[in-house]
């Protein structure tokens, strides 16, 4: 979507999961919260994307356009920033003179196939997510759709379980490490589909339906009290890594709380409080270069040092996460501004003639 397109709830939206992401990061952050964080932030960013979908209509187009331009927006930042990654990590071994260049290469290994190091996982699941439900919509009615979206997540869950289950008995070989990483990789792009579904049809049957503040605030409690309720009894959760307890609990938590952001989102459109929606829009627009760079490029690592200076001499504890968080997005500024201003084609958009 180009700029002047854009739907300033689900930059928001988007801006709110970033800080959830960063948060979700902290090695310090309460157990408890992490779980609560962890049970809907990533399925957020899917489920944004399934509405987008929705609103753009793109079942309709050229499903060969539709790969193309998808590839151009999502695998070359994902190409460009995992071979960052890998020079990154072979600068510190090499400086450091230490003996770990098998994982590197089992780094590059993972880059390859897909199954992304670090946060850089979430575009390839994106990617084929998006594909694989535009594939199924173009070929399925909605019923169909609906259905074998279902029955691809449950699938997905049971075969990951099952993969887990064995994984420590192989782990041994190699050859099954490597494979370890194409299997994983491959259930959890496509139980990602679920959330792309999810996303889609609420655009269809809830957001299009929704008129007023008022509709939007019933939906707002509504969806935060079953979240609430719902998230708590989650337990620890990782979409990464498929680590899924209950699968009826964690969507249930998944959808709720994503509603709950992106409502809250579509309400605050309507309250006069321009800086901090500016804000919100702002990382929400950029939070690819978010993604990819607060972990790997080690601007979480140095917002933390900091804070920890911070906390030597004011003990403010209360504030310790706050403060962090507020630096890794203070540090960003730059490295947005930079990106977007000398370097657009790595997150697949080419340079506006002036």
């Amino acid at each position: 979507m180009t700029d002047s397109k854009r739907i300033s709830y689900l930059d928001m939206a988007r801006g709110v999961g970033m800080v959830l992401v960063v948060m979700g990061h902290v090695t310090y952050i309460n157990t408890d919260l992490r779980h609560f964080i962890t049970a809907f932030h990533m399925p957020l960013f899917f489920v944004i994307s399934g509405i987008l979908l929705e609103i753009n209509r793109e079942e309709e187009k050229n499903y060969k356009f539709l790969i193309r331009k998808k590839l151009q927006r999502i695998m070359i930042p994902y190409l460009v920033f995992s071979l960052a990654s890998f020079v990154v990590e072979g600068a510190r071994v090499l400086i450091k003179g230490l003996d770990e260049w098998n994982v590197v290469l089992r780094q590059l290994f993972q880059s390859c196939c897909l199954q992304g190091v670090s946060t850089l996982w979430f575009l390839p699941a994106l990617l084929i997510s998006e594909l694989l439900f535009i594939g199924l919509r173009k070929k399925t009615n909605h019923i169909g759709t609906i259905l074998l979206s279902v029955g691809i997540v449950v699938g997905c869950y049971f075969l990951s379980n099952y993969e887990q289950l064995i994984y420590p008995y192989h782990a041994v070989s190699r050859v099954y490490r490597l494979l370890h990483d194409v299997v994983s990789m491959v259930i959890r792009n496509l139980f990602c589909t679920g959330f792309i579904c999810l996303g889609y049809y609420i655009s269809r049957w809830m957001l299009k339906q929704t008129k007023s503040g008022l509709q939007d605030g019933i939906g707002l409690l509504i969806f935060a009290g079953v979240g609430y309720e719902t998230i708590q009894n989650v337990g620890m959760a990782d979409l990464r890594f498929m680590v899924i307890d209950s699968l009826p609990l964690y969507m249930l938590g998944a959808i709720s709380g994503s509603m709950t952001i992106i409502l809250l989102c579509k309400y605050l459109q309507r309250v006069p409080i321009s800086p901090i929606k500016k804000v919100l829009e702002f990382y929400g627009r950029n939070s690819l270069i978010i993604m990819v760079t607060h972990m790997d490029f080690r601007i979480l690592y140095i917002s933390i040092l900091v804070a920890l200076q911070f906390m030597e001499r004011i003990p403010l504890y209360s504030l310790f996460h706050i403060m962090i968080v507020v630096l890794v997005f203070i540090l960003e500024i730059p490295i947005i501004w930079f990106i977007n201003r000398y370097l657009p084609f790595i997150l697949g958009k080419m340079k506006k003639s002036s």
